[in-house]
């Protein structure tokens, strides 16, 4: 009788509703959508030999190349000083393929149908490991494949070794270093300092909503990653792996898996950047790079998604207008800028406002009220068997 009873009781009590945080909100998905819109519309207002219209397409190579080390760094814990590594590799199969096709057009002044920095380096024929990069799409899935699958042996040597923290970013430092100098030392078959320049690129409005199209695709990914299960066992990793590991979490498998994520964006983001701008260099898969791309995270805003592409757009946008006015300073007050920022804002310009705007609405006198109501509502509920929360049930 007692347990019926028990029953129809906890039957009338109104169900706890567990409020979740929107994937995307509002006001996220309309400011997006605009700035999408804004970039995509640029090159019919401006026209495609507008010099900003190369820049915007740089920048968002660039802005993808943040958003990976973001997602390791900020979400993870795990400071990579060698993440142009990846950049590098995929910009590096896709240029040379690219080159190879246009040598096979346009042969050089010897008549030779092969590049012309294999020319002068001494090869009198273009090397047979490198004939299925006449393949374009073969060229692209290398420089996607690879890279992804170097990160994913990086991470079992690294993290299955318990590798982590500064160890961990010298050890990439030390990545980039050794394939900077294999390709200064190979120039024979990579283009050594001089880097591979002179082929067909793709500048133009449909390969710049094709670069727009997949910036917004990895960010949407990264958002559904970040707020995710995984996305909380990444932050509960970065902010004490330790207690995570104690929690049953194989911490090594969490880290693998999102540093051959970043590592793919990383590719994809060198890939398309050696399409679009037709030049790739040995400074593009160095230690530099990578700690540009760590700058333009922090200006930004790591562990917010929207700080990287900020970062990227505002550092190298100073960069470009800086350079020109103040061709003597402009480095300097660019540092200055990186120097304000973790001074007065660690958490970047990104952090730094999501973190007034939360001091602001928890200061009213309305939302003290309001989450006072919501913990006693809870306390409530917590104490009935019927209202406890159960496995999977989060309050946001």
């Amino acid at each position: 009788m007692s347990t019926a009873v028990s029953e129809i009781r906890a039957a009338q009590k109104p169900r706890r509703q567990i409020r979740r945080a929107r994937l995307i909100p509002l006001w996220m998905a309309i400011v997006g959508a605009l700035v999408v819109a804004a970039i995509g519309s640029f090159p019919l207002a401006a026209g495609t030999d507008s010099y900003v219209l190369l820049l915007l397409g740089k920048f968002l190579c660039y802005a993808i190349f943040a958003l990976s080390i973001d997602l390791i760094w900020g979400f993870t814990g795990i400071l990579s000083l060698g993440q142009a590594v990846y950049f590098g590799i995929g910009a590096y199969f896709v240029a040379l393929s690219l080159k190879i096709n246009y040598a096979l057009d346009h042969p050089t002044r010897y008549g030779n149908k092969f590049p012309d920095f294999m020319e002068w380096n001494g090869l009198k024929a273009l090397p047979g490991f490198m004939e299925p990069l006449v393949s374009t799409p073969l060229a692209v899935a290398c420089a996607l494949v690879i890279p992804t699958l170097l990160a994913f042996l990086f991470g079992v040597i690294t993290f299955k070794r318990h590798i982590y923290g500064v160890y961990c970013a010298v050890i990439t430092l030390a990545e980039s270093l050794i394939l900077q100098e294999f390709i200064i030392e190979y120039q024979a078959y990579t283009g050594g300092f001089n880097g591979i320049t002179d082929y067909s690129n793709y500048v133009g409005t449909p390969f710049l909503w094709f670069i727009l199209a997949v910036s917004v695709a990895f960010f949407v990914i990264a958002r559904v990653l970040t707020h995710s299960r995984i996305g909380t066992v990444l932050k509960s990793v970065r902010d004490n792996d330790t207690r995570a590991q104690f929690m049953g979490y194989n911490v090594a498998n969490y880290r693998i898996f999102v540093f051959c994520v970043s590592a793919f964006m990383s590719a994809a983001a060198g890939a398309m950047y050696a399409a679009w701008v037709g030049i790739v260099s040995f400074l593009d898969a160095g230690p530099q790079f990578s700690v540009e791309g760590v700058i333009w995270t922090a200006v930004g805003g790591r562990a917010t998604l929207v700080g990287p592409f900020l970062g990227a757009f505002l550092v190298k946008g100073l960069e470009f207008l800086l350079s020109g006015v103040l061709a003597e300073f402009w480095q300097l007050i660019v540092g200055a800028l990186f120097i304000l920022v973790v001074l007065f804002m660690p958490d970047g310009i990104v952090g730094s406002i999501a973190n007034w705007i939360r001091q602001r609405r928890k200061g009213t006198l309305a939302q003290i009220r309001e989450d006072q109501d919501r913990l006693a509502h809870d306390r409530q509920h917590d104490w009935d068997p019927a209202g406890a929360p159960r496995s999977g049930e989060e309050r946001v």
